[in-house]
């Protein structure tokens, strides 16, 4: 029962909650900086506080976190824009193969042309500018998706608020509200049932898919809000992607939030992506429009850093609350929605270190390698009685620096790097720290500057198993001379023939019809009949002792012509590496037959290997700076560093080419890269 002193409580909080003007604390602050449009946002809450109060918690939700959301920028789209989508749509209907077709897309093209440019302004805060019609639409547009959408059934109101409720994802222009992106979407999504998340975020990318091949002639010169999905050029815009990805796939009921992380450990760029609860409710990340849940997890995701997930709601553990009053902290941290969801990617443990020198910050940072310079991807708590930072959530087998904001407002680091490692055994997680032996010198012989990309060699394994075929003439019948025993590495390989016969038409073609991305290849022969011949690509060359008696190859390279097997068929014989071609078989037609007796293939890299002729400088990393080793001419695919200092970090940065690099340690005799770990 409850006492007298209850009951009074509760009727005076009632009272004080339900009478005109109290609202609950944040919603009176957030009240305070909307200006001349607080009547707009006491309207809403005054529409549902006698009405429905879910509705008016939900409310109060929304306008609590606004001051917190803004727009970058401000779009009007013309009219023109949404006629010109339907066009396409309806023609990827009811033409086949119009997606495919030429001239229809350049016929398109034209016309897209033609369409005004929208019109962009400096964005608002939303505090200043959402309208009461508005917030009421959205609030109510989220709610009846959460009743009816079978994806939504067992979501908590808190999970609501997070996953269906919010008008923005990020910091994009306002343009279409939840009604209007469902109506353009639900259809196309909802085809093959909601009970399964998978079937309408298939059916997402086979749409988005179709749009872009029939716009693929389109040459865009601004972005068009929502129809950024549907342009090729736009296609690798991830931010743009995965925030309007969220904002459709909320308003037809399918539960997503938006998470990314500020570097990956093995490059200087970020990423953003989706992810979404299946039937279990266990978050799944993927990229879209181009994967489903996680269908990139493997070649791709779970090779992220620091994660964060951006919500509508402000977190008070954030940089943004967390900080002095005078203190700097950094971009990538100033905003205060963001959750830390390390774990659901990498184990992680929490650590505390000697907090950095006197001053009066409340925070440090965990910052990965960057070639312009460490790039903050976590923070820490100081403690200032203990004189510690405390740091949670941190993955092992990645490389961290310390590092604190000083007055200047510089990234300044206050402690050696250090990497987490987990025993095999035990399970137990050590942190190494890294710190330079002057006293031990050793020799590096390195063959690369950055490490194998996991999806090139994913390229590289659907070529074993790939068949020589041979014929006399182009449409068969072809006889299989050799069939690729293994995944070819990622530089010139030479494969010798048993072949004793002469054909016109040779190519290569794999296993089961899939692509395969090769750069070059060539097909050599003994030298014979009126053929034009060259010399054959040089294979590597890997150590010092095959450099000084390079093996003479006994075959020469047979020119021909390339058969039609696409568009680009002569980027895998035109010289040059960085060009490559996708295809399920390519080949080569000569003017005569001709015994080949090998074939040399190049696959699709990314060129990070030692190259011959190129220049490379060798850095070390030693209390807290990079020092210069010494420079070197490769004269073959490797370099030799002789008296280098040990167990440290190294850097090797080629001076004439690329620009992907990366730190590694030497360890058993190898490079092994920073993101590979250390063990």
């Amino acid at each position: 029962m409850f006492s007298l002193k209850n009951i009074f409580t509760y009727v005076l909080y009632t009272c004080l909650f339900t009478s005109c003007g109290h609202y609950p604390k944040e919603v009176e602050s957030a009240l305070l900086s909307a200006g001349k449009n607080k009547e707009n946002l006491t309207e809403v809450l005054d529409y549902y506080r006698n009405r429905d109060r879910q509705k008016y918690a939900a409310a109060c939700f929304l306008i609590a976190n606004m001051p917190y959301h803004r727009s970058k920028s401000s779009l009007s789209i013309p009219a023109a824009y949404m006629e010109y989508f339907k066009k396409t749509d309806s023609i990827n209907r009811t033409v086949p193969n119009a997606n495919s077709n030429d001239s229809i897309r350049q016929i398109l093209a034209d016309k897209y042309s033609t369409l005004p440019l929208p019109e962009q302004k400096p964005g608002k805060e939303d505090i200043e500018i959402l309208t009461k019609d508005f917030l009421i639409h959205t609030i109510d547009a989220a709610f009846e998706e959460w009743h009816k959408s079978p994806l939504l059934k067992n979501l908590s109101f808190d999970e609501f608020k997070e996953w269906i409720l919010p008008y923005r994802t990020t910091d994009e222009a306002l343009i279409n509200d939840k009604s209007s992106l469902r109506q353009m979407m639900y259809d196309k999504l909802s085809r093959n049932g909601m009970n399964d998340i998978h079937k309408p975020i298939d059916l997402y990318k086979k749409y988005v898919r179709q749009q872009r091949d029939i716009n693929k002639r389109i040459i865009a010169s601004a972005h068009i809000g929502i129809y950024d999905l549907f342009i090729p050029a736009f296609k690798m815009d991830c931010h743009n992607q995965a925030t309007i990805t969220c904002n459709i796939f909320r308003a037809c009921g399918i539960p997503v939030v938006y998470e990314f992380t500020p570097q990956w450990p093995d490059k200087d760029s970020r990423h953003y992506w989706c992810s979404s609860p299946d039937s279990t409710h266990t978050f799944h990340p993927y990229t879209p429009p181009y994967n489903n849940l996680g269908e990139d997890w493997e070649l791709s995701l779970k090779y992220s850093g620091k994660v964060y997930r951006k919500t509508f709601g402000a977190q008070r553990n954030t940089p943004y609350f967390l900080k002095a009053e005078e203190e700097e902290i950094p971009d990538i941290f100033s905003q205060p929605t963001l959750i830390d969801v390390t774990p659901n990617y990498h184990v992680c443990t929490n650590i505390s270190l000697p907090a950095p020198p006197a001053s009066e910050n409340k925070l440090a940072y965990l910052s990965f390698f960057n070639t312009q310079g460490l790039n903050p991807v976590a923070w820490g708590h100081i403690d200032p009685k203990k004189q510690v930072v405390d740091y949670e959530k941190v993955p092992i087998n990645m490389l961290f620096f310390p590092t604190y904001m000083s007055e200047e407002g510089e990234l300044t680091e206050f402690n050696t790097p250090f990497i987490l490692q987990q025993d095999s055994i035990t399970g137990k997680i050590n942190k190494k720290d890294i710190s330079c032996n002057h006293q031990n010198k050793i020799k590096l012989h390195l063959l690369r500057k950055y490490p194998h990309k996991p999806h090139l060699v994913n390229y590289r394994t659907k070529v074993k198993g790939a068949l020589l075929l041979a014929s006399h003439v182009s449409e068969g019948p072809y006889d299989t001379l050799f069939i690729l025993p293994e995944t070819p590495p990622p530089y010139w390989q030479r494969y010798e023939i048993n072949n004793e016969k002469k054909y016109r038409y040779y190519k290569l073609q794999s296993k089961d019809m899939s692509p395969i991305y090769i750069a070059e290849y060539e097909f050599l022969a003994k030298k014979q009949g009126l053929h034009t011949y060259s010399t054959p690509s040089q294979l590597p060359i890997f150590d010092s002792l095959y450099n000084s008696s390079p093996s003479i190859c006994p075959y020469v390279k047979v020119t021909g012509t390339p058969m039609k097997s696409g568009p680009l068929r002569l980027q895998a014989c035109d010289g040059n590496p960085d060009t490559f071609i996708e295809s399920s078989w390519f080949g080569m037609e000569f003017t005569t037959p001709v015994c080949i007796k090998a074939l040399q293939l190049y696959p699709r890299n990314a060129r990070n290997g030692i190259e011959t002729g190129n220049n490379y400088l060798l850095l070390y990393y030693d209390q807290g700076k990079w020092m210069e080793h010494s420079t070197a001419r490769a004269t073959g695919n490797y370099l030799d560093f002789y008296s280098v200092p040990s167990e440290t970090i190294y850097w090797l940065r080629n001076l004439d080419q690329g620009k992907e690099e990366l730190p590694f340690f030497f360890y058993k005799w190898q490079q092994v890269f920073i993101n590979q770990g250390f063990h």
